[in-house]
């Protein structure tokens, strides 16, 4: 028989080795759940993208087979009305509006008009819903904005721009806002006006570094 300080010794020992082997255990399956944790971010995220250019792709359809066509609706009531509000008279060197922190400033519309015209404009304001529609999830940041610049954005940006007088004038009389709208154009008006300038900002430096090779160096340089 073993005495009771053996039995004691011998429990603790049994109780010790039990924690040890436990706190392995449990760092093992800790490993396991941190490793399971990021494959199931990289899981989420690919998702994530792939869902964000799918969305990117659908809006991309919509904007060629609906905003297209609401634009060439506006277009055809423009003519037909005899309307003139779209028309701003703007000074040489000078932009027709600025869009500054989300709102349209310095403009050039013809405000006169604007208000006699818009009630009776009404396929503008079906033009610009179709915008809107458009641009909310890129604003948003749940459609791929990549995918949507180089599909969509010149004539997004030619569209906004042209329909900024309709969007100031619906903000003056409280009708409308048109936020996203306002934010995507002036964020992609900003990245294609920059594509547009880069050619010629690349030339100007190649023709700087040339202009600094042929420059004839006084004689005392060569000493």
């Amino acid at each position: 028989m073993f005495a009771p300080n053996g039995w004691f010794a011998a429990i603790r020992a049994i109780l010790e080795l039990l924690y040890f082997a436990s706190g392995i255990v449990i760092a093992v399956a800790a490993v396991r759940a941190l490793t399971q944790i990021a494959v199931t971010k990289q899981i989420a995220k690919k998702n994530s993208r792939r869902e964000s250019v799918k969305l990117a792709a659908e809006l991309c359809k919509y904007f060629a087979e609906s905003v297209v066509s609401a634009r060439h609706k506006a277009v055809e009531e423009y003519k037909k009305g005899g309307f003139t509000c779209l028309e701003v008279l703007v000074p040489r060197g000078q932009e027709p509006f600025v869009i500054k922190d989300g709102e349209i400033t310095d403009p050039y519309f013809n405000l006169k008009q604007l208000g006699e015209e818009l009630p009776y404009f009404n396929s503008a304001i079906m033009y610009l819903n179709t915008m809107e529609a458009f641009a909310i999830p890129f604003v948003a940041g749940v459609a791929d904005e990549d995918i949507g610049y180089t599909e969509t954005a010149i004539a997004f940006c030619l569209g906004a721009k042209h329909y900024m007088p309709v969007i100031f004038m619906l903000r003056v009389v409280n009708a409308g806002r048109f936020e996203s709208i306002v934010k995507l154009y002036e964020t992609w008006n900003k990245r294609v006006a920059a594509e547009r300038s880069a050619p010629a900002l690349k030339a100007m430096q190649e023709l700087a570094k040339d202009a600094e090779k042929g420059r004839i160096k006084p004689l005392d340089e060569g000493f």
